[in-house]
């Protein structure tokens, strides 16, 4: 295992255990609690499936560096023209927005679309 992944699932399992430990050593601190049990778990299985997807070969090289730039690219686009057409929906009055799901669809887009456009990206081959 390479020592990347066990300092981060060691960290992530400290935090875990940190963020279950502190309703018993303080009063009043459940939400920040759950947080760090979240974060905790979080780092934990990111770290592992790392370390099983990958084991010891390189992770990125420049050609999935390459793509993987491209497609966040081609999110952040769709993203802004997304924004630009829900500020003249809300503008003209066709549909009334409300914080919570202007900032729900545009981070479900923006992370949903760079998925797919790198997919994409990476069946298709080489990226001009």
């Amino acid at each position: 295992m390479k020592t990347r992944y066990a300092v981060q699932i060691a960290a992530g399992a400290i935090i875990a255990t940190a963020g279950l430990l502190l309703p018993f050593l303080t009063s009043g601190m459940e939400v920040f609690s759950s947080v760090l049990v979240t974060i905790g778990l979080v780092i934990l299985m990111v770290a592992a499936v790392r370390h099983w997807r990958f084991r010891d070969e390189p992770e990125k090289d420049e050609r999935i560096q390459r793509i993987g730039a491209y497609g966040i690219s081609w999110s952040w686009f769709l993203t802004l023209i997304f924004l630009a057409v829900l500020f003249w929906v809300d503008y003209l009055g066709v549909l009334a927005l409300t914080v919570d799901s202007v900032l729900l669809s545009t981070i479900l887009l923006m992370g949903l679309s760079a998925r797919i456009f790198q997919w994409y990206f990476f069946r298709q081959g080489d990226v001009a």
